[in-house]
């Protein structure tokens, strides 16, 4: 769950525009040397990285000075960076660039980084790409709910990040478990969109936004909360964003956004936000969140992507047309009784297909089985080990309930 540290809108603004500019040199001394390992093979495809394996429980391992981890624990609400050599699985990557991430998933116990692989070492990746994120899942006690989330994405023809759950250790010590999550960076756009030559922006909630009209300036919408990830030093960068937003205003129905995107695609993406009983995404409870807005490149033409879904199957009970009122683009669609169709269809497909105990429990079973060890002796997390068994039986529960909720709705 993204959302800015409950400052006011104002306030948050100026705080992430004094953490972007604090983004700069690394802190600390050089990282210790770590022994002898295979390094990864910087040009491989990402879709063969092994990293994001489901099938293993990953054994990444960081190396820096004591000095600079503990700086970044002190600093933690800072976007300062750290040397370190990173490890994962034997393969071994040296000078990254290492940093405190997340929103109210920032913690000093248990710190989410991210690395940045060419921070020191230009055009140095690992496995194709530039940065890798490990979640702290703080905000998740069951640990499950993104990896159960994207499986279901991904299911309904949705392209969503791949992530692999991994014990991560520091200095030889075991920090806890983690998730290595794939960046939705060039790589991403590539290998999934089929492109990326296009402006991808990473929308960081500020305040609740609905697609509301901020007028003609990209200053209303760039850079936040629009970040834009690629192609940010062009001048134009937000032009196709403010003409889309002015689209969503003024023409809404579907046969005007049919241009602009895949109507019903983009349906469906809102439609599995439902029917795993999400309250913090497009549709959310604060406006639209988490996720990704990809602009093709020269078509002017926009596609959604799934981001951070922790904050996931929360109920059974779950109003089949809960929140399609919240944004200007969900109401425009949904008012055309055949897309509003569409939608609800999709999220019956997706709880008898998907999110029933045929098909997603034996997905969670497994995931529990893969990491329940490494959750119990992580002394790090911000819940007890019976807080996590009983978080794993809510979702459970969640799973169970979900079809037969759906179809008393129809």
């Amino acid at each position: 769950m993204r959302r800015r540290w409950g400052r006011s809108a104002a306030a948050a603004v100026l705080s992430i525009a004094a953490l972007l500019a604090g983004c700069g040199g690394g802190g600390g001394s050089s990282p210790t040397e770590p022994s002898p390992t295979p390094t990864a093979p910087a040009g491989q495809a990402p879709s063969g990285a092994p990293i994001f394996n489901p099938a293993t429980l990953h054994e990444a391992k960081l190396d820096l000075d004591p000095a600079a981890w503990q700086a970044l624990r002190d600093n933690y609400l800072e976007n300062q960076y750290y040397a370190a050599n990173l490890t994962i699985d034997g393969a071994a990557v040296q000078q990254v660039g290492i940093r405190s991430r997340g929103e109210g998933s920032r913690s000093e116990d248990k710190p989410g980084l991210k690395v940045e692989f060419d921070k020191y070492v230009p055009a140095q990746e690992y496995y194709g790409y530039k940065s890798l994120v490990l979640d702290n899942m703080t905000q998740d006690a069951s640990f499950l709910r993104e990896r159960l989330s994207f499986l279901v994405f991904e299911a309904m023809g949705i392209a969503a990040p791949r992530n692999a759950f991994a014990r991560l250790t520091v200095n030889a010590e075991y920090w806890g478990l983690y998730a290595l999550v794939e960046p939705v960076s060039k790589p991403f756009l590539e290998a999934r969109l089929g492109e990326k030559s296009g402006t991808l922006f990473d929308y960081e909630w500020v305040f609740p936004y609905d697609f509301s009209w901020l007028g003609p300036q990209a200053a209303g919408y760039v850079p936040l909360p629009f970040q834009p990830e690629t192609n940010e030093e062009k001048p134009d960068v937000a032009t196709g964003l403010v003409a889309f937003v002015r689209a969503i205003n003024e023409t809404p129905g579907p046969s005007a956004m049919g241009p602009w995107l895949d109507v019903d695609r983009f349906l469906t993406h809102v439609a599995v936000e439902n029917a795993i009983a999400e309250g913090d995404g497009i549709v959310g409870d604060q406006g639209l969140n988490n996720f990704y807005l990809y602009e093709y490149g020269a078509k002017n033409r926009f596609v959604f992507v799934p981001w951070d879904k922790d904050n996931t199957f929360r109920s059974g009970a779950w109003p089949l047309y809960r929140n399609l009122e919240a944004n200007v683009l969900v109401r425009g669609l949904t008012a055309d009784p055949a897309k509003r169709q569409v939608y609800a269809d999709a999220v019956l497909r997706a709880v008898t297909s998907y999110v029933n105990p045929r098909w997603l429990t034996p997905q969670l079973e497994s995931a529990y089985q893969q990491i329940r060890l490494a959750a119990q002796s992580d002394i790090r997390k911000p819940f007890t080990n019976p807080q996590f068994e009983a978080a794993v039986e809510g979702v459970r529960g969640v799973i169970a309930s979900r079809e037969s909720d759906v179809r008393s709705q129809r």
